[in-house]
């Protein structure tokens, strides 16, 4: 009588180890308790150390110590049935003390003759890959910082010619983030709103001198002149090809009103972008509390008084209420009108 078949001949077997043992990635056979129980040559080699070596050990003792969370969250995946096969991107420790990165496979190894009682996690060697990725992040953290950089100096610059209070572009940019952060922007938003708010006046290079820089109040006909800083700087900073569009949208608007009587658009509500209706608010107060050629500073609790008093006409209600929270005291009444110098 011809004895059944066993679920793996000797020939089979041969083929498998040999399989694993020659395979272009590295093989490991892990228990359910991390700890290593075989390994073959390509992942030794990526560890930098002998299969003997490795065997034995658990896994997390060659881990990077800030994705051992990850790494047992992974396993338990697997070896409670939540997931049939988890992949995450890693790093190990080396016998050198190198760093290198893995994508790691990790999935139920089934048992011969019973329940399954390991793993098996394929790791594939990706270091150049994150290293090569991790200097392109930095490579863009240095342009974006560069961007920052030219675009505040540019804002500054345009402080000379104004003739504005020194620091008037730094001051109203961190307080419109302060006022941002304050009503839950996210970052990607408030760098928008810190580029827009650098280039707030960008159009203002194209007001000529004696409109720009004259002392007293201006007539019906240099208003209107002065109005188109706005539009004029919304095309000018549009040919910046990386200007976010939102930052955009703070060039043209902050000069929009809550009620609809602002410029260039006369947007109403929330027709005008939030971005610009935060920074207007800043814009306002910072030039109250600031000499200018035609006035003198307020203090800022007549300044306060002021917003105050145009929310609901100049400025957003909602705005308003967070800026006093952020920023307020005990406003003092204020005659006259926030709008003559923002």
């Amino acid at each position: 009588m011809t004895p059944p078949a066993s679920p793996l001949t000797l020939p089979d077997a041969l083929d498998y180890q040999a399989l694993f043992e020659h395979a272009g990635v590295g093989l490991l056979e892990i228990a359910f308790d991390g700890q290593i129980r075989r390994i073959n040559p390509n992942g030794a080699a990526f560890f930098g150390q002998s299969m003997t070596t490795l065997v034995g050990r658990n896994v997390t003792h060659v881990t990077h110590p800030e994705d051992i969370p990850r790494t047992l969250h992974a396993l338990e995946q697997v070896v409670s049935g939540q997931a049939p096969l988890a992949v995450l991107e890693k790093r190990y420790l080396r016998a050198d003390g190198e760093i290198v990165w893995s994508r790691s496979r990790v999935s139920l190894l089934p048992g011969r003759s019973g329940p399954s009682t390991s793993v098996v996690a394929v790791i594939a060697d990706i270091t150049d890959l994150k290293r090569v990725q991790q200097e392109l992040e930095a490579l863009n953290v240095n342009l974006q910082a560069t961007l920052e950089g030219a675009l505040l100096g540019l804002g500054v610059a345009l402080e000379a010619r104004d003739l504005e209070t020194s620091g008037h572009t730094m001051r109203v940019m961190q307080r419109s983030l302060q006022l941002g952060e304050a009503l839950g922007l996210d970052a990607v938003t408030l760098g928008e709103l810190k580029h827009g708010a650098s280039l707030h006046d960008l159009g203002k290079l194209s007001i000529p001198d004696a409109v720009l820089l004259k002392p007293g109040r201006l007539d019906a006909e240099e208003w209107a002149q002065m109005q188109t800083h706005a539009h004029n700087g919304y095309e000018i900073a549009s040919l910046i090809p990386t200007l976010p569009r939102r930052s955009l949208e703070i060039i043209r608007h902050h000069h929009e009103r809550w009620d609809g009587t602002g410029y260039p658009d006369r947007l109403a509500g929330e027709e005008i972008p939030l971005l610009a209706r935060i920074f207007a608010v800043c814009d306002v107060y910072d030039a109250l509390t600031s000499d200018r050629p035609y006035k003198r500073a307020w203090s800022s609790q007549a300044a306060l008084a002021e917003v105050a008093a145009q929310s609901g006409r100049q400025f957003d209600p909602r705005v308003v209420t967070a800026f006093l929270q952020l920023f307020g005291g005990a406003p003092q009444a204020r005659s006259e009108d926030a709008e003559l110098v923002a």
